[in-house]
């Protein structure tokens, strides 16, 4: 439902603009209506005097050279039923978002007290309260980790790069899970970098950093993992992202900000 509210938002916004522009051009629109006749083959106009439309059937035969005013009337007469539309459409999203936004049963949960949400299960849940629960998920990493590399978060990781990683998903308020585990179809498990919360979708996506691939074993083990997760429905720049860097140039940290601002919509 969160998808058609925003969905909602952005055609009320749309909307706000195109009526806005219509009023602006009614300003200088022309008076008199135009009539149209075939004859034969063509069309005829005739130009109707007058501020109301009437059931007059006559009117001035318009010439060729008149053709700029047979448009702008043509073109008011279409934008004065646009704007009508335009107006009611704007009134019954409205109409629907504050009925919606009375009647949200994710807010029915969050106004519930906090004692009776440990005794109730319901699957309709704000958009907080279901990234709180998917970060409280326990799991087992991969292990192995030296702890001398912790990050903002308070966890240790693999490396200065990683960390630069988790640093900035934590800056920007991306939920993630560090080495959560994945089991592919196949029966293996890996280990993502980083596995994130995509909101308000609700998506997982995953992210690895691949820091060393200007070693050619390494770039090869690179190219089976990610042939891997293509294998299981996990393809790079749907689902999957990655940064890398060589032993010469480190990790593009104004690449790695830009992705996940463009990735998460943040501002």
């Amino acid at each position: 439902m969160n998808k058609i509210i925003v969905m909602l938002e952005q055609e009320y916004s749309n909307l706000c603009k195109f009526v806005a522009k219509l009023e602006s051009n009614s300003k200088n629109k022309p008076e008199g209506y135009l009539r149209i006749n075939k004859n034969k083959s063509n069309y005829e106009y005739y130009f109707v005097e007058g501020k109301k439309k009437t059931n007059n059937h006559n009117g001035r035969y318009m010439k060729k050279d008149e053709l700029p005013l047979i448009k702008a009337i043509a073109q008011r007469d279409y934008d004065d039923i646009a704007l009508r539309k335009a107006k009611e459409r704007k009134k019954c999203i409205e109409t629907f978002i504050n009925k919606y936004s009375k009647n949200d049963l994710k807010e029915l949960y969050n106004k519930t007290h906090p004692q009776r949400r440990l005794l109730i299960e319901t699957d309709i849940i704000s958009d907080e309260e279901y990234v709180r629960r998917w970060l409280a998920v326990e799991y087992k990493g991969k292990g192995g980790i030296e702890e001398d590399i912790i990050t903002e978060r308070g966890e240790c990781v693999r490396s200065k790069s990683e960390k630069i990683i988790a640093d900035k998903l934590y800056m920007l308020g991306i939920p993630y899970r560090y080495e959560y585990p994945l089991e592919l179809e196949n029966g293996k498990r890996v280990y993502p970098d980083f596995t994130l919360l995509k909101m308000p979708d609700r998506k997982e996506i995953y992210f690895e950093h691949f820091g060393m691939i200007d070693d050619e074993e390494y770039f090869s083990k690179m190219l089976f993992k990610l042939n891997s997760y293509e294998n299981n429905g996990i393809y790079l720049g749907i689902n999957l992202f990655i940064t890398y860097e060589t032993s010469r140039k480190p990790i593009n940290t104004k690449a790695l900000n830009n992705q996940l601002r463009k990735i998460f919509s943040c501002n």
